[in-house]
């Protein structure tokens, strides 16, 4: 197992050249959000934005586009109508999908989703719809395991950002079980479906189809609360946009979402730390490393 470091994390980084423009660096499309849950989407948006994508553009309920807009107004807002559950309305999604040249996004989905997630992802996954690549995390995880998305599968270039909750529903094992063999259940769903696992916890592991493992080596049981996982997957995505392979944006993001909340906490306390809090200290994290 190899541990992810600061000096890994670095060399891949990519550097913002002095002639670079927005499309430089990539678009994340965000569905993410319900009337019920407005900050999930509000959070993931943000956290792509700061992780340097260069257009971050969000499908969520009037309620969570409001929030998300006062948070960033850099944000890019695809509004759509809630349902009668307050779920994002299936139409509007399959139209704020359309707007995405083939091959140019990288799908963010889940945070906030609800139980709506499953015809949500049967959608965005199962149309014609042709993605950079995708993150899900979240209500979209949920949707999976459940089946409510129906047969779909996952895209080339996919990450997963599962807690130990999360990994046990689409493994159909127990929390304990999970939890008793982290690497191997990692491992194995990455190899099965062919995608990047990032299970989340003390020790993170970043998990890949080729056998790949990667520990973190950063992070503290401040994370340890509602948010924080939103703004990892909007990390993530946005690293993705910016051309970083799967496994790179996946280690890269863990790494740096947990060294950002070491220093959080150190300046916070882990105790009065929030999931936002750790932005401000992603900020002077990169700063001094001269991106």
């Amino acid at each position: 197992m190899e541990k992810i470091t600061g000096e890994y994390v670095f060399s891949r980084l990519p550097r913002r050249a002095e002639d670079a423009n927005k499309g430089t660096f990539g678009t994340v499309a965000a569905f993410a959000g319900s009337s019920a849950y407005r900050g999930a989407a509000a959070l993931a948006a943000e956290g792509a934005l700061r992780g340097g994508a260069g257009l971050v553009f969000l499908a969520t309920v009037p309620e969570a586009m409001q929030l998300a807009l006062m948070r960033t107004p850099e944000c890019c807002v695809l509004p759509c109508r809630a349902d009668g559950q307050g779920w994002l309305c299936p139409d509007d999604v399959s139209t704020a999908a359309a707007r995405f040249a083939p091959g140019k996004a990288v799908l963010l989905a889940g945070p906030g989703l609800g139980d709506g997630a499953g015809r949500l992802l049967s959608l965005l996954l199962g149309g014609d719809f042709v993605w950079k690549g995708c993150l899900l995390d979240a209500d979209a995880l949920n949707a999976l395991a459940s089946g409510s998305a129906g047969d779909v599968a996952l895209p080339e270039n996919t990450v997963l950002t599962p807690h130990p909750g999360e990994m046990a529903r689409l493994t159909r094992l127990t929390v304990s079980q999970v939890q008793a063999d982290r690497p191997g259940v990692a491992l194995d769903y990455a190899a099965r479906h062919r995608c990047i696992v990032v299970l989340k916890g003390s020790g993170t592991l970043v998990a890949a189809p080729d056998g790949t493992l990667m520990q973190n080596t950063t992070g503290n049981p401040g994370l340890s609360r509602g948010g924080s996982g939103d703004i990892l997957a909007g990390m993530i995505a946005a690293l993705l946009a910016q051309g970083l392979s799967p496994l790179d944006a996946a280690a890269c993001g863990v790494w740096l979402h947990g060294a950002a909340a070491d220093r959080c906490a150190a300046r916070r306390s882990r105790q009065a730390m929030l999931p936002h809090d750790i932005l401000e200290d992603l900020g002077a994290l990169l700063a001094e490393a001269g991106l």
